[in-house]
């Protein structure tokens, strides 16, 4: 924000501000001074803003927050069915099918080795 006893600086004082910032004299003071441009600052310019997590806008970090819920929503449900389908699906113990020596398959879903 210029106002009205500042003054461009001369052709002296051309590279004084960094960044593309802006060099300004006030008639009654004897130093310079810089108008950054957005994202510097420091009495020259020289120094980058980084961006905080305050100017990240509340929307984007709630859309970020409800994604990961539902991620985990998803993988605990995956796996709480898949945990329970397992414990569901009967197994056949070995003392159930008989061990012999030639393999067949039998009706109720035994491998069983049977001596011809």
């Amino acid at each position: 924000m210029r106002t009205d006893h500042e003054e461009l600086c001369g052709t002296s004082y051309g590279s004084f501000c960094l960044n593309g910032g802006i060099c300004y004299m006030i008639p009654t003071v004897s130093s310079p001074f810089c108008r950054c441009i957005e994202n510097y600052t420091g009495a020259r310019c020289e120094e980058v803003l980084l961006p905080s997590i305050k100017s990240q806008t509340k929307g984007d970090l709630f859309a970020v927050f409800l994604a990961s819920v539902v991620l985990l929503g998803v993988l605990a449900i995956g796996t709480f069915y898949f945990l329970c389908r397992r414990a569901s699906i009967p197994r056949r113990s070995s003392s159930e099918c008989s061990a012999n020596l030639v393999e067949t398959t039998s009706s109720n879903g035994c491998n069983k080795i049977i001596i011809e």
